[in-house]
């Protein structure tokens, strides 16, 4: 063969050679990948920055898969000063980030060049299983190299956070938003930034020590636990952008929080580490605490010790019933069945003592109308009073029914909260209902109504007539119904209608089959 084939060959081989070093490159300059069987992270090497941070297995509103990651954000995002540069300046002269190790379980990139004064280091690393990170950030500079000024700062968001659910009318907030969470000494907190009467960031400046901060929307979390106490004292600020990035996109999903690192000034001292445990995913309870036993105080935040504790057994409650017959919908309604039985000995003396009072005003009500002809004021009051005791009647025998609303009430405030938050309930159908955690939206109005938004929704309907039916059978037998009373009814009726409209069909369902049985509860207590 010609010497100048040979030659030929050897330029077409580095050519190829080259070719495919060039392919690796790229693909690997679009991304790192870190998986288990709950988590995809991806790392882009241009900035060292979580790219996506996908949940396989949980889709979102698009039915795909979910990423808690803005769609041109990153997430923890490094910023700051080092040597006396902004450390985008050293990105560009190092080319990008440094893939330095990575197994099935750890990724360390590493920003770092023989020219540069520094190492700077992320490392990642992952279980298993679970929506949890081990997260490091470790800086070695020397002190000779410091400058006045040199400081580095930890972007979280913007991400974390569900696509905005819209056409829900007025219930349209209790869907979409996303709001900082940050556990101190008091208990757990949030601020939703953003609203009319929200500010548009929040500093831990006003805070004495904190535990933990994150991101949370309706289902989803992100939140950052410090593993060094050292850590815990560290300034950080949750901010939203100038502006949204699309109008399908509102400004309050976009909440950043940026966590100072201060850069220490002792010669003896050449590398810092900041180490967080890292939570990214659905806001399960059992989920939450095997991460850290602290985040369980993510659910039902808001609430009173006990009334929490109420909400977290009833749905330790749920979650066995649900494991014995594997559906959510009758679950919910099972559920509503156990409280109505639980109730029942309560429900039977106060119908009992209705009965009671009933028979007894009708006897007195001669006596009663002749003290109200004769007495005005205080004195018919005591007249009245008198006339009670001495037939061994107590006044307020007739509001003994009330003690079932009252004693309901707990119930309903932790069934709200649970049936609204309770991330497994996100994919659950039942019926004609797509999603327990929403409205049950039967058909599309065709157009966005101002209170009921563009869907007719067929539950609290249902649940509307539910309630007047148990007004009615709650009435005394045989008692004639006023005008007055009729109209109050149907009021009532209306406004648990209007009110429970935009409710998540898991909860109007569960209130809606708890009429239906105390309906019956009423008419077996009345039979006997």
């Amino acid at each position: 063969m010609p010497n100048y084939q040979n030659k030929y060959l050897s330029l077409l081989s580095a050519w190829l050679l080259l070719l495919c070093a060039s392919s690796v490159t790229a693909n690997e300059s679009q991304g790192i990948s870190l998986k288990n069987n709950s988590l995809d992270i991806t790392f882009d090497l241009s900035t060292g920055n979580v790219d996506h941070w996908r949940l396989p297995g949980v889709k979102n509103a698009d039915d795909q898969l979910q990423d808690m990651a803005a769609p041109t954000g990153q997430l923890f995002a490094l910023q700051g000063q080092l040597a006396g540069k902004p450390l985008q300046e050293w990105e560009q002269l190092a080319q990008g980030w440094t893939l330095e190790q990575q197994t099935s379980q750890e990724v360390v990139l590493s920003l770092k060049s023989p020219q540069l004064p520094f190492v700077l280091k992320k490392t990642w690393r992952l279980s298993e299983h679970a929506w949890r990170a081990d997260f490091d950030v470790s800086l070695e500079l020397p002190a000779a190299h410091r400058a006045d000024g040199d400081h580095l700062e930890l972007q979280v968001g913007p991400g974390v956070g569900e696509k905005p659910v819209s056409g829900l009318g007025m219930g349209q907030s209790i869907y979409s938003f996303t709001q900082l969470v940050y556990n101190t000494a008091q208990g757990v907190s949030t601020v939703r930034l953003g609203g009319e009467d929200e500010p548009s960031q929040f500093s831990s400046s006003s805070l004495t020590d904190w535990d933990w901060v994150g991101l949370e929307s309706r289902y989803l979390a992100m939140i950052l636990v410090p593993t060094k106490a050292s850590q815990k004292p560290l300034q950080w600020t949750a901010k939203l952008p100038e502006q949204a990035e699309s109008k399908q996109m509102p400004v309050s999903f976009l909440t950043s929080i940026f966590i100072e690192l201060p850069i220490a000034n002792s010669q003896e001292l050449s590398t810092q580490t900041y180490s967080w445990n890292v939570f990214g995913g659905g806001k399960a309870y059992g989920a939450l605490t095997e991460a850290n036993p602290d985040l369980g105080g993510v659910l039902f935040s808001g609430l009173w010790d006990w009334l929490r504790g109420l909400s977290l057994f009833i749905m330790k409650v749920l979650q066995f019933i649900h494991a014995v017959i594997g559906s959510w919908g009758l679950s919910i309604i099972l559920l509503a069945v156990l409280v109505r039985l639980a109730m029942y000995p309560i429900a039977k003396n106060a119908m009992t003592a209705q009965k009671k009072f009933a028979m007894v005003q009708a006897r007195l009500q001669p006596q009663l109308e002749d003290i109200r002809r004769r007495y005005k004021g205080g004195e018919q009051s005591e007249r009245i009073l008198e006339l009670y005791e001495s037939n061994n009647v107590s006044p307020l025998a007739g509001m003994k029914p009330l003690l079932i609303i009252l004693i309901q009430v707990p119930v309903f405030v932790s069934l709200y909260h649970l049936l609204g938050q309770t991330f497994e309930l996100r994919d659950a159908s039942f019926l004609w209902i797509k999603t327990l955690a929403e409205p049950d939206q039967l058909f599309s109005w065709g157009v966005d109504l101002p209170v009921f938004g563009a869907y007719f929704n067929l539950l609290p309907v249902l649940m509307a007539l539910t309630t007047l039916l148990s007004i009615k059978v709650a009435s005394a037998s045989g008692a004639k119904t006023s005008f007055k009373q009729t109209m109050m009814s149907l009021l009532m009726g209306l406004g648990f209608f209007v009110l429970f409209y935009s409710f998540p069909a898991g909860m109007v369902l569960y209130w809606t089959s708890a009429n239906i049985f105390q309906v019956l509860h009423q008419k077996i207590i009345k039979a006997e």
